[in-house]
C-alpha cells in the first residue's frame, strides 16, 4: 500500500485495491440470520377486547393463558411466546417500566396478565394487527 502512494497512484485506485483486501478476508465469513421468527401454525389469536393503556407504549390485558405467568418467587417461569402478525415480540420478562418507556415489542406474562408494546410503539388497538401466542 506504501509503494501505491509514493508511486501518486490515484486515491481512487487505493480505495479499490484496499476494498479487495479487506473482501478477501471475508470470504469465509457466515451470514447473519436477519429474517424474524415467524409464527407456529398452532400460535392461538389474542383477543384484545380489555386491552387498556398501561402508560407509555406498555398496553395490559387480562387473559387465561394456559400456562402460569411470572411471579416474584418465578420471575421467569412464563413460557409464552407472543406474535405481532405472525413476527415473535421480545424479550419476554421484560421489566415493566422498560415495556413503558421503551416499548419496541417488549413484553412480560406476569400472573393472568400481559404487559406488551407493539413493535413499532403504535395502539394495538388501531395498528391493524393481529396477535397471537404459543406456549412452549
Amino acid at each position: 500500500m506504501k509503494t501505491l502512494i509514493q508511486n501518486k497512484l490515484p486515491m481512487s485506485i487505493c480505495i479499490a485495491v484496499l476494498a479487495l483486501f479487506v473482501m478477501s478476508l471475508c470470504t469465509n465469513c457466515k451470514k447473519v440470520e436477519l429474517e424474524p421468527k415467524k409464527a407456529p401454525d398452532s400460535a392461538v389469536t389474542i383477543d384484545l377486547i380489555g386491552l387498556k393503556s398501561d402508560s407509555g407504549f406498555a398496553y395490559k390485558l387480562s387473559y387465561d393463558f394456559p400456562i402460569p405467568g411470572d411471579s416474584q418467587t418465578a420471575p421467569t417461569q412464563s413460557t409464552l411466546r407472543i406474535f405481532e402478525n405472525g413476527v415473535e415480540l421480545g424479550p419476554a420478562h421484560s421489566n415493566h417500566n422498560d415495556i413503558r418507556k421503551y416499548g419496541l415489542g417488549q413484553f412480560s406474562h406476569w400472573g393472568n396478565e400481559i404487559i406488551f408494546s407493539s413493535s413499532d410503539n403504535t395502539n394495538p388497538l388501531s395498528n391493524g394487527r393481529k396477535y397471537s401466542y404459543k406456549t412452549n
